[in-house]
């Protein structure tokens, strides 16, 4: 049985191919999504670390100059100053104070307010109008550190800085207090800032509940972000970001946390992981996709491959199969419409030259077996025996010598026909039972003359035994012997070309155009003919086609005495050999 090797290692190397790649695939897109994902992380904590930085360092610095003007020496002194004489001093002096503040916060952008409070005159200087001394909110407001306070409905941030440092309860001691305020505008300048590096969205929550936002952010995430993680406002400071990554309504967020040391808040950011991991999404999809289609062309090319090739395949070999257990009428019939077609014509080709070589050559040896019966039998016929037997008598006193040339011919003609009969033989051994014959019945008829003319280089030619016997047969006996002033039979050869040509002639009755004709016919016909003329003929002419191919057979014609000639015509071997090889 076929093992179809060929196709198995197609679907290997297809399954081979395609496993390895989808798992490289994979991993590749895995390796990816996790490396953009760790980029992203650090780039966004890096942001916040130096956001909180650079806000920490400006409320640092706001914390240095609000303590300078706490110790400035005009402010300290303008609580005496109203008991000297010149109370213009004191208004000159409240002048510049003004001015201070003023010039301090114009300098300053992130300040709201500045306010300069002496408890010991409850008087206050500030750049808000609005500002009035209040010594109950004074005691309780936060000394020295920020606080936050709601003023209005709007979140401000302040910071007290007392002239001496160190508070008593009741604050009598106090000189002078400077109190710097900066409004939620300055922490929204820095959440844009932070939201403008293209990492997602910012907010600051305080304790109270109260949230500095930009726009874009929905103040509803942030409740969801406390029922995912209890533990996102742990109270600690840390100098790096809190790093969690929540799954909310099927959304993914990476949120970062940050408390800021001096107003206590908590700085978040929070990003959506599918807005930035989308370009990778899709040439994960663009992967997946070529993924499918390199497996649906694996497919079609696995189904055209056995459609195409594996069955067309299998369909040649169970005919040549039919055809190797004797079945040589099998052809394939099936159509492709590919190169297949064209192998199935060249077996059917095969297949019917086998076929007609197998039929050649068992009617070339039912026609040789027909023709050594006949000729047999015709050599054998008591009549042609008993003929010869009286010719030896009756010349048996009269002339030995013919006596002993009869005799001698007859033995060889006898002795040819029975032991060359079935073999190839050569021509130089037909025309020598040629001889024997003609020379035995050129003794019992007088009038009998021959005349043998084959040129050398055809003696050798290699020709069925019994090829020219049954044509000089049908002369001597349908031609001579039918003519009483007939006595002459001429054998020559010639080459021509590619072919040897034998033509046997005779000055007997011979045929007209119209019986040479009918005769040509019947040698030519499948059909076994009945006459003994034309049944020597046509085993003759089909044993030559056979043998040589359809150039060689019979032909025949009128000769110039008026007689009948039959040229036998046979392929040049090596042509032959080159026909049967090519």
């Amino acid at each position: 049985m076929v093992k179809y090797k060929v196709f198995q290692r197609l679907l290997l190397m297809l399954a081979f191919l395609f496993v390895p790649a989808t798992i490289l695939f994979a991993f590749a897109n895995q390796t990816s999504k996790d490396v953009v994902t760790k980029t992203l992380e650090n780039s966004a904590a890096k942001q916040m670390e130096f956001t909180m930085q650079q806000m920490e360092q400006s409320l640092r610095q706001l914390e240095k100059q609000t303590l300078l003007l706490a110790n400035d020496t005009t402010i300290k002194s303008y609580a005496s100053s109203w008991e000297f004489p010149e109370y213009l001093n004191h208004l000159l002096m409240r002048k510049t104070i003004e001015e201070k503040l003023e010039l301090q916060s114009q300098a300053e952008p992130l300040i709201h307010e500045l306010t300069v409070y002496w408890p010991v005159i409850q008087e206050a200087i500030s750049t808000s109008k609005t500002v009035k001394y209040n010594q109950n909110e004074l005691v309780n407001k936060p000394k020295n550190q920020w606080y936050a306070q709601k003023t209005n409905g709007l979140l401000t941030f302040h910071l007290l800085m007392t002239n001496p440092s160190i508070i008593a309860a009741d604050s009598s001691h106090i000189t002078s207090i400077v109190e710097t305020t900066i409004s939620s505008k300055y922490l929204r300048s820095v959440l844009k800032g932070l939201d403008k590096t293209g990492n997602g969205n910012s907010f600051f929550y305080f304790s109270e509940g109260d949230l500095i936002g930009n726009a874009d952010v929905d103040p509803a995430l942030f409740e969801l972000f406390l029922n995912e993680e209890e533990n996102v406002l742990d109270g600690n400071i840390s100098d790096h970001p809190k790093l969690t990554v929540f799954e909310i309504g099927g959304v993914e967020y990476l949120v970062q946390s940050m408390k800021s040391p001096s107003l206590g808040g908590t700085l978040f950011s929070y990003i959506k992981l599918g807005e930035f991991l989308n370009p990778l999404q899709k040439v994960n999809l663009l992967v997946n996709g070529s993924l499918f289609f390199l497996l649906i062309s694996g497919i079609t090319i696995s189904l055209m491959f056995y459609r195409q090739f594996r069955m067309p395949f299998g369909y040649l070999m169970r005919k040549i199969e039919n055809l190797g257990r004797g079945d040589y009428g099998s052809r394939a019939t099936l159509k492709t419409k590919t190169e297949f077609d064209y192998l199935f014509d060249r077996f059917n080709e095969m297949a019917s030259r086998i076929q007609s070589l197998i039929e050649n050559v068992y009617e070339e040896k039912v026609r040789t077996r027909e023709a050594e019966y006949k000729h047999l039998q015709s050599q054998i016929n008591p009549h042609f025996l008993y003929n010869c037997l009286f010719y030896i008598v009756s010349m048996a006193n009269k002339s030995p010598g013919a006596v002993i040339s009869m005799a001698k011919n007859l033995s060889d003609f006898y002795r040819y026909i029975t032991l060359k009969a079935g073999e190839t033989t050569t021509l130089a051994d037909e025309i020598r039972l040629i001889e024997s014959y003609l020379e035995v019945q050129s003794l019992r008829n007088t009038r009998l003359t021959y005349s043998i003319e084959i040129p050398t280089a055809m003696l050798g030619l290699p020709v069925p035994s019994l090829l020219l016997q049954p044509i000089v047969e049908n002369a001597v006996v349908h031609g001579i012997e039918q003519k009483r002033d007939a006595g002459k039979i001429h054998i020559h050869g010639a080459i021509n070309g590619s072919q040897y040509i034998i033509n046997i002639d005779d000055d007997g009755e011979g045929l007209c155009e119209e019986d040479l004709k009918s005769l040509y016919d019947r040698v030519q016909a499948n059909y076994q003919n009945t006459d003994e003329m034309g049944c020597g003929l046509r085993n003759v002419h089909h044993r030559l086609m056979n043998r040589y191919g359809k150039p060689s057979g019979l032909s025949f014609s009128i000769n110039e005495w008026g007689g009948f000639r039959v040229a036998l015509q046979i392929l040049n071997k090596e042509n032959f050999n080159e026909r049967i090889t090519g």
